[in-house]
């Protein structure tokens, strides 16, 4: 694997990505489809999690799906191995089922990332959708002592620019990391994550999505989830 050709593929990417200034860009409304994505891997086969809900919260369903990866998983360079997957099942739900999404969120980051390439922003770039990041750990180092109530957050620089949120979604919860990936600016991305995150740490469609995935990665089925073949 040479990582420095996808250092600089991934240095070029950023280049088409889209984040609007504050105020402007993607307006979330109450009808609008969210896609939630999750990734349980078992040796080379991924199993893909895929929450549908309205931005009102009204459930539409869940989604899994298995495929091979081709590409072994490199710090920073997440976005080649996890991405194809994503874009396999989403694009499997838009053809068979008639969704569109308004917006997605993935687990992994936009933008807060060194060459500002994560696997949201690939995804938005494949699609040319908005595509907010919502990781677990952070790739890039922040500052200051993050508040304990929920709604608290902090900043996360990249040469002086803000790239990323530390956000509380619940209180003395471990927060998570917001950023954008495409089509979407840092201050909504937030509010949307913490809209959606109203019980528990991870926006609960992407925790639905998380454990979908993670049930079939142990041959266990949900009930209500739709198992999707051949994608």
């Amino acid at each position: 694997m040479d990582l420095t050709y996808l250092a600089n593929l991934q240095t070029k990417w950023a280049t088409q990505v889209v984040i609007p200034v504050e105020n402007s860009g993607y307006v979330p409304q109450s009808d609008d489809i969210i896609f939630s994505l999750d990734i349980q891997y078992v040796g080379d086969i991924a199993f893909v999690g895929l929450d549908i809900q309205r931005y009102s919260g009204k459930i539409i369903g869940t989604y899994v799906g298995q495929t091979y990866v081709e590409i072994a998983y490199f710090p920073q360079f997440f976005c080649f191995r996890e991405g194809p997957p994503l874009l396999k099942i989403v694009n499997y739900v838009q053809q068979h089922f008639a969704l569109k999404p308004s917006v997605l969120i993935t687990d992994g980051h936009g933008i807060a990332h060194p060459r500002r390439f994560g696997v949201a922003c690939w995804l938005g770039v494949q699609i040319n959708q908005p595509v907010i990041g919502c990781a677990k750990r952070t790739l890039l180092e922040y500052q200051g002592e993050l508040g304990k109530i929920r709604g608290s957050w902090l900043p996360v620089y990249l040469e002086n620019e803000m790239v990323g949120r530390v956000l509380r979604t619940q209180e003395n919860i471990k927060p998570i990391f917001v950023s954008a990936g495409h089509k979407i600016n840092l201050h909504t991305a937030t509010e949307m994550v913490l809209k959606l995150a109203s019980k528990y740490r991870l926006c609960e469609s992407l925790r639905r999505a998380d454990q979908a995935a993670r049930a079939y990665a142990k041959g266990k089925t949900l009930q209500g989830v739709i198992f999707l073949e051949n994608l």
